[in-house]
């Protein structure tokens, strides 16, 4: 029931990864939708970084997480980087977030990086820290993020 594809094989669905993205991080952000827009709709384009993938269930789309090269610009040194993990509220609680870090940990395996990053959502600290706890993801680091806010680095293992 749950299939998992690159957005580089589902090009005409960029809009609404981009919608996700843009209300869940950017929507009280100084970044205009269209810029959003566009770089999903260059991300469809792409079989490299940054990629995003999108997930399904039966035929509506309910979820999608991203790889990029970096996610912290005081952090270069670190790549890849998991991001933007979103499952739509009604199919949480259902392993569908679960598989799509699957995905981009089978991705970034197969590309042959050794570890993969992400920074926690300051809003959500506790909650995802045990979310990707749990999954295996190991505490590197306190910074700040893009915004100014406190935020956790994890790392995964490949």
């Amino acid at each position: 029931m749950l299939k998992i594809y690159p957005l580089s094989e589902r090009k005409t669905l960029y809009p609404i990864l981009a919608y996700w993205s843009y209300n869940n991080w950017y929507l009280k952000r100084n970044v205009p939708f269209k810029l959003v827009l566009q770089e999903y709709k260059r991300r469809a384009e792409l079989e490299a970084l940054p990629c995003s993938f999108i997930a399904f269930w039966g035929e509506l789309p309910v979820g999608m997480i991203s790889i990029k090269e970096t996610d912290m610009l005081r952090r270069q040194e670190l790549s890849p980087w998991l991001s933007a993990l979103y499952v739509s509220p009604e199919y949480r609680e259902r392993g569908v977030g679960t598989e799509l870090i699957r995905a981009v940990l089978n991705f970034c395996s197969y590309k042959g990086f050794k570890r993969i990053f992400l920074f926690i959502d300051s809003r959500f600290m506790d909650e995802l820290e045990k979310f990707y706890g749990t999954r295996g993801w190991i505490f590197l680091d306190e910074d700040t993020d893009s915004d100014g806010n406190r935020t956790k680095i994890l790392f995964h293992e490949l």
